[in-house]
């Protein structure tokens, strides 16, 4: 089973007008064209590209355990972090005992799965990813009181936050209480704004005050890792991990859910006691996704997840990538160029910049062959 596929863009605030339709040559919309859901999962089902079919329905209910993206960010998503396996089993079924709408605004779990998840930059990318180090943080507490000109208000405040980190789990108490002031730091992120011009370290939250002035998530964004992704690389979130894509165009890839417990930078439900559950409170430096080559023109994403494998094939008149084997069912992206995808029972589409094709694991072998760019997306079961 061989056949293109296709979906509209989700037109949340913080995406892009011009990223997705510059980068891939699709009509833009008009308006933000935040992502392109490329699977089963019920929220944005694609569609067989010919009959307008939900991919679901094509495969009769079967349900892909991954999800592909093309993800464009022109504001900063929220801060958010998703739910191991066991903590997704347990909520869903809470909230669904409690009686809470599935879509509901206070909703935390929209499905009983956890949602590790992959991003692979496509231009220049800016992200926040996991947690500083407990002497980055303490740093960086410290040189808030730095200016002269510190407001006594500033001055408890932080001194208190000083405080909980230096005692036991205190990144953890440091996040809770930061987080549970929604609403009273107007003043501390102003400052913060301010110390801007002084210290570059406090850029990041200038401009993050812009956009949500008060927010916590201003002042967590400054206790996370800072990381900027050239094309090409990319950033592995386990569950836990606490991060925040801020602007940038890339290829995502998750286990299929959708369950994110949101902790600032947005106007979204806030749960601090559940999202505490599910942190990871463990700092340290971010190590990006590591490669390896299979072959000349076939690169594969390293990730210690079996519910997604992703594969980069670069193709041209030189390099053809054939009788590969078929790992599963799989969701191929052209990202450039244009790429012929064949199997062994005879079945072939031609894929242009942006189109994508869904392959199913009923042929052994298939084929990539063209000039341009390809990612593959497959599970390792």
């Amino acid at each position: 089973m061989l056949f293109k596929i296709t979906n509209s863009a989700r037109d949340y605030a913080w995406g892009s007008r011009t990223l997705i339709p510059d980068y891939f040559g699709l009509p833009a919309t008009g308006r933000p064209m935040a992502e392109i859901w490329l699977g089963t999962h019920e929220g944005s089902p694609a569609k067989q590209a010919d009959s307008g079919q939900a991919l679901s329905a094509v495969l009769a209910g079967e349900q892909l355990p991954f999800l592909l993206k093309i993800l464009a960010a022109e504001t900063p998503l929220s801060i958010q972090a998703h739910p191991n396996s066991a903590q997704a089993l347990d909520g869903f079924a809470r909230e669904n005992a409690a009686g809470i709408g599935l879509h509901a605004a206070d909703r935390n779990y929209r499905d009983d799965r956890h949602k590790p998840e992959m991003i692979v930059a496509l231009s220049d990318f800016e992200a926040l990813c996991g947690f500083k180090s407990d002497k980055q943080i303490r740093d960086l507490l410290e040189s808030m009181l730095d200016p002269a000109d510190v407001s006594e208000g500033m001055r408890t405040v932080v001194r208190h936050w000083l405080d909980l980190f230096a005692g036991e789990d205190g990144l953890q108490k440091l996040f809770v209480d930061i987080t549970n002031r929604r609403g009273n730091l107007d003043g501390v992120t102003a400052e913060l704004t301010q110390q801007a011009n002084l210290s570059a370290q406090f850029e990041l939250a200038a401009r993050l005050n812009l956009l949500y002035p008060g927010d916590p998530g201003v002042i967590i964004a400054l206790l996370m890792n800072h990381v900027w992704l050239e094309p090409g690389e990319a950033l592995f979130l386990p569950s836990g991990n606490i991060h925040a894509y801020l602007s940038g165009l890339g290829i995502e890839v998750m286990a299929s859910s959708d369950n994110v417990l949101r902790g600032g930078l947005t106007p979204k439900h806030v749960d601090v006691a559940e999202l505490e559950k599910v942190l990871s409170f463990v700092g340290g430096p971010v190590e990006l996704v590591k490669t390896h080559e299979l072959s000349k023109g076939l690169v594969k994403f390293e990730t210690p997840v079996d519910d997604f494998i992703l594969y980069r094939a670069e193709l041209s008149g030189e390099v053809v990538l054939a009788d590969l084997n078929i790992p599963g069912a799989s969701i191929v992206l052209c990202t450039a160029g244009e790429i012929a995808v064949s199997n062994s029972i005879e079945e072939r589409v031609v894929l242009h910049r942006g189109e994508a094709a869904f392959m199913g694991s009923d042929a052994k072998k298939f084929s990539l062959a063209g000039s341009g760019t390809a990612f593959m997306a497959t599970s390792g079961n």
